[in-house]
């Protein structure tokens, strides 16, 4: 007897016979009935459908046998999969991989064996068709036409299989989210899927579901706000879709849900919509609103009279001090100065991504502009021995809120003066990029440092609140606030930042932001 040699895919073979969720699984009218047709079409006592895994051969399926499984190294299946069309074996007692195979000496008495490979959606071979007899002999043509429509009957039936234990599958981790997720007819916008949550959520079963819209279900929705909703999605206008509105509970309560619809295009297209219940983000809104009000009034004063108290007895109008007292004072004047900048950042930041912060965009000269801010830095430039100097900068207005983008500049070239080495150069320039897509035109605003850079690791959380490099320099501390401040207040001015930077050759901010041309070539 011959082992089978391994299929040269073996692995992907295995791989995709476990993604059918076929194995070990009841017998089944369908296979049954395949099995059976096969046998009378061939006019053989045995047939069977047999499914190869690493080990063995498993059979979904048998006719004129009481088998489950076998030793795969003794199969006849084993072979077959490696060829394409049928293999036939006349006489198993004149073919040296057979002769002595446990199906030849055994009471089955096999003799004659044609199987016919069966293929997954991908190519791989699965298992086989098969039919035995006890006599020699080969099958005729139409019967080998049989076995062949019989065995992509298999296919089909295996491909459906897989696509139902995938659907399944989906539907158990869609019935354990808490979101509502419901799926709905892009024409006559009525429902077609919706999970568990949804189901509950509006009382009812999906057959009843079926034959309703979202109109029908949610009594809050009219068709003209539905339509405001759905209308940007039909037009290409939006990939998503966001909308926050008050639901009703069944006992009543009113509660904040957010509701995400999108289109999914696969197959026929359907309106997909996600329910979310908001009422715990809008807690917190409140609370950082509250926390926002607390630190204002509670910390900020007091913050200040301590600096102005200090300032007092530093410039020496309270009169002398001893020299110590004097020390202390100012140290302690500069760390309550500092106190008041995390505070006033952070109230900042907290307005920004709550967008409590107005940002009123006009056309401001862009050269005019950087080289006032540049102005304004060479005092902190010189104070570090840094020099900070104002490269090329295109002709053209830029699109910002003056306060906010002058609060950035500032962070960028604060951040790039520090960590400057003595006697090195902090650069600012400009330059136009190029139209995008959707013809807006844009200008990236630069600040360039020679640093020590920063590390690769750290940049993902680069602008998030109080993240600072491990490496930092201690000696120049921050509120490690302010690049989440640029990031809030850059986007809030509808433009993007990102970093460039290499370790011990420096760091490059770059701000993007609209040119005036965009906003008169809209009103055009």
């Amino acid at each position: 007897m011959q082992t089978p040699r391994l299929p040269a895919n073996e692995a992907a073979r295995l791989s995709s016979l476990a993604d059918h969720y076929i194995l070990d699984t009841p017998s089944e009218p369908v296979f049954d009935a395949i099995t059976t047709l096969a046998a009378k079409i061939c006019d053989t006592p045995y047939a069977f459908i047999a499914l190869l895994d690493s080990r063995r051969q498993w059979f979904k399926s048998t006719y004129g046998m009481d088998l489950q499984e076998s030793a795969r190294e003794e199969s006849f299946c084993g072979h077959t999969i490696l060829s394409e069309g049928i293999m036939q074996v006349p006489d198993a007692t004149q073919d040296p991989r057979f002769h002595d195979n446990p199906y030849v000496e055994s009471d089955f008495h096999a003799r004659f064996y044609a199987g016919k490979p069966i293929h997954s959606a991908t190519g791989e071979a699965l298992g086989t068709l098969c039919v035995m007899d006890r006599k020699p002999r080969e099958l005729e043509p139409e019967q080998k036409e049989s076995i062949e429509a019989l065995a992509q009957l298999v296919e089909t039936l295996l491909k459906t299989r897989r696509q139902e234990a995938k659907f399944a599958w989906l539907g158990s981790v869609l019935d354990a989210m808490s979101e509502e997720v419901a799926l709905f007819d892009m024409e006559s916008l009525r429902y077609v899927y919706a999970n568990a949550s949804a189901l509950e959520e509006l009382d009812t079963d999906m057959e009843a579901l079926k034959e309703a819209t979202p109109l029908d279900m949610m009594p809050e929705l009219n068709r003209e706000s539905l339509e405001a909703l759905l209308k940007p999605l039909r037009q290409g206008e939006k990939e998503v879709v966001i909308s926050e509105q008050m639901r009703r509970r069944k006992g009543g309560m009113l509660y904040p849900v957010e509701i995400r619809l999108q289109i999914i295009k696969t197959g026929v297209p359907v309106f997909a919509s996600v329910v979310r219940d908001i009422s715990e983000r809008k807690a917190i809104e409140r609370a950082q609103r509250e926390l926002i009000s607390t630190v204002s009034h509670e910390l900020r004063t007091p913050l200040g009279s301590i600096d102005g108290a200090l300032s007092v007895i530093t410039s020496g109008m309270a009169g002398p001090v001893p020299e110590p007292v004097s020390e202390m004072a100012t140290l302690a004047q500069r760390n309550s100065q500092r106190l008041v900048r995390l505070v006033t950042e952070f109230l900042d930041l907290e307005k920004a991504e709550l967008g409590k912060v107005d940002f009123t965009l006009k056309p401001l000269n862009l050269a005019e502009f950087l080289n006032e801010s540049v102005s304004t830095n060479q005092g902190f430039a010189h104070k570090h021995g840094v020099g900070l100097k104002l490269g090329e900068v295109p002709p053209g207005s830029v699109l910002a809120d003056p306060d906010r983008l002058q609060q950035v500049l500032t962070n960028l070239l604060s951040n790039a003066i520090k960590f400057s080495p003595a006697g090195e150069h902090v650069r600012v320039e400009a330059h136009r990029l190029e139209e995008s897509d959707d013809g807006e035109n844009r200008v990236r605003i630069s600040v360039i440092d020679r640093g020590p850079g920063i590390p690769e690791a750290f940049r993902p959380y680069l602008f998030e609140k109080f993240s600072q490099a491990q490496n930092s320099d201690k000696k120049r501390p921050g509120t490690g606030l302010g690049l989440a401040l640029v990031k809030a207040y850059v986007e809030g001015m509808q433009g993007h930042v990102h970093v460039d930077s290499k370790i011990h050759m420096g760091t490059a901010f770059h701000v993007d932001l609209q040119m005036q041309e965009t906003l008169e070539k809209d009103r055009a």
